[in-house]
């Protein structure tokens, strides 16, 4: 293991997501539009028109879209780049059980939101204000009123950091252990020439990792009937974006307006009631599965590209 296929592997991890998550911002803008202002705004969709017709499509594109960028290169730089390595750590020379690849998914989700965290609150503001900043300027601005690293370095990482960390598990190790069971299935066999999987797998495998966004669904792979996986993806699509909904609503009400988490849990259980804690779900949810649709294929692509082994 080289600098310079840790570096690869880093930006691989980063790049697919930043390029996924540039053509979904609108998505990501009203998301978090809804998470600060609550169930007391306008809905999603009124909210998606407004600024539609207010500003046109780069209304809701560009707002925050440099930090999004910037932020999924360190965040998923991270995660995505990095798990292998923490996977293979982890289990040895063993294959990693589901445990093992979550708990590799947990450690780099976490890290990589605290690398980001700085410009998450960056990219939090501006998809509040509608503003397309530099980032570097954005920091300088907050780094002056209120600190390095209370204003950048530590502002809502109570929240995002555990976010982070779920968003990984629900990504990563699905993913990962998806492909790793229909690997097995003579349909995705490898080339018998060069050894490389198949892009039907990733394909396949993609499509599932959205809707199989739990443990317990991914365990479901090997053994329940192919009508109990069809509720499962169904279900725990939803499960995983309500579970991450607190975090994440919290986490932009932190990092727009200030304060801690528990203080801002605390305030906005107590004016709006629990309900608001799911603010925001909707597009979340929306978000989820053309997001891992389409990031997995692109990173084995590019790992391939970079001559790096798959996934």
């Amino acid at each position: 293991m080289s600098a310079t296929t840790v570096a690869l592997d880093v930006a691989c991890g980063g790049v697919s997501t930043a390029v996924v998550s540039a053509i979904l911002n609108p998505t990501d803008v009203i998301k978090t539009r809804r998470q600060i202002v609550g169930f007391s705004g306008a809905s999603p969709l009124d909210m998606a028109r407004d600024v539609a017709r207010a500003d046109g499509l780069r209304g809701l594109w560009l707002p925050g879209l440099q930090a999004t960028v910037l932020r999924e290169l360190l965040y998923s730089g991270c995660t995505k780049g990095l798990y292998p390595y923490a996977r293979d750590a982890v289990a040895g020379e063993e294959d990693a059980s589901l445990a093992q690849r979550a708990l590799a998914a947990a450690l780099t989700g976490f890290g990589g939101s605290l690398c980001a965290n700085a410009v998450d609150v960056v990219k939090v503001q501006q998809f509040d204000s509608g503003s397309n900043r530099s980032v570097v300027a954005a920091m300088r601005d907050v780094a002056r009123s209120e600190g390095v690293v209370r204003g950048l370095l530590v502002r809502g990482v109570s929240a995002s950091a555990p976010r982070g960390a779920a968003i990984a598990i629900g990504e990563v190790t699905t993913y990962d252990y998806a492909k790793s069971r229909l690997a097995r299935h003579p349909a995705f066999a490898r080339d018998a020439q060069n050894g490389a999987e198949p892009f039907s797998l990733h394909i396949v495998t993609s499509v599932i990792t959205p809707v199989h966004k739990s443990n317990f669904a991914a365990l479901l792979i090997d053994a329940a009937p192919a009508r109990l996986i069809d509720c499962a993806q169904v279900i725990t699509g939803v499960v995983a974006t309500t579970v991450a909904a607190p975090f994440d609503t919290i986490k932009s009400r932190v990092m727009a307006r200030g304060g801690n988490a528990w203080t801002a849990l605390r305030s906005l259980v107590a004016r709006e009631g629990p309900a608001a804690l799911l603010a925001g779900w909707w597009p979340a949810y929306c978000r989820l599965a053309p997001h891992a649709i389409l990031t997995f294929p692109l990173l084995e692509q590019l790992r391939r590209l970079a001559g790096l082994e798959n996934f």
